[in-house]
């Protein structure tokens, strides 16, 4: 490496340990190998963050803020419309170019979330729902390692005034292992926590839209354990790296 890319790399790299949901999750099961390329990211992050899903994700929270009081069919029937709109937009972009896959993965994402209907409908029945995207910056930190924790989706009460749990979407093109969901829902969950708040285990959800599969904290193992030991080791790699 020259004197100028390490000049730039330092100017780069973020000081203290720093991890988000979706990276320590997989660092949970990764190789040693893998583990080490994350930090690397982690700790020097690139100007560039593919977001192919994020249009669906911000369409659905918006869309499932709407409370829709009857006819939850509605929101899908805005998804299959809003999914046919972005193919249409995506033809006039060519297929190598983001402002295409932004579209086509955003696409398949709301026909994920349109299959699903059948698990997200009881959940729409009982609660309200508050989109909770602009919250960024929430995070707990476990072994002086930050971690990001931001949900989705508030859940409260019917009533819309206590928070009973929180949805997380997993947009992403491979399905979730066990051991992944376990992790955020572990974070999410202790973020809640140390705010105060005591939450529903069976609403406290993760959905992995891919997959067509919801967790909740209330059927997965604790992953406190896992946690502590991948914010240790963090810890003590992050200036070595």
């Amino acid at each position: 490496m020259s004197e100028v890319e390490q000049e730039v790399k330092v100017k780069k790299a973020v000081k203290e340990p720093r991890i988000s949901l979706t990276m320590i999750s997989r660092y949970i099961v990764a190789s040693e190998r893998v583990k080490l390329s994350i930090l690397k990211k982690c700790k020097y992050p690139s100007n560039y963050i593919p977001k192919f899903y994020e249009m669906a994700r911000k369409l659905v929270c918006e869309i499932f803020e709407g409370n829709f009081v009857d006819g939850h069919e509605l929101y899908f029937e805005i998804f299959k419309q809003q999914a046919e709109t972005y193919r249409k937009e995506a033809k006039a972009y060519a297929e190598n170019r983001d402002d295409y896959k932004n579209r086509i993965y955003s696409a398949k994402g709301l026909d994920a979330i349109i299959a699903m209907s059948y698990l997200l409908t009881p959940i729409l029945e009982r609660h309200t729902l508050e989109n909770n995207l602009h919250r960024r910056r929430n995070k707990i930190v476990n072994n002086d390692v930050s971690i990001g924790a931001v949900s989705d989706i508030l859940l409260l009460d019917q009533a819309g005034i206590k928070q009973v749990g929180f949805l997380k979407f997993n947009f992403e093109s491979n399905k979730l292992k066990r051991e992944e969901a376990e992790a955020k829902l572990f974070v999410l969950k202790k973020f809640y926590e140390q705010k105060g708040l005591k939450l529903d285990p069976k609403s406290c959800i993760l959905v992995d839209v891919i997959a067509w599969r919801t967790y909740s904290v209330a059927d997965v193992a604790d992953a406190e354990i896992q946690i502590n030991q991948a914010t240790l080791t963090i810890r003590e790699s992050w200036d070595l790296i």
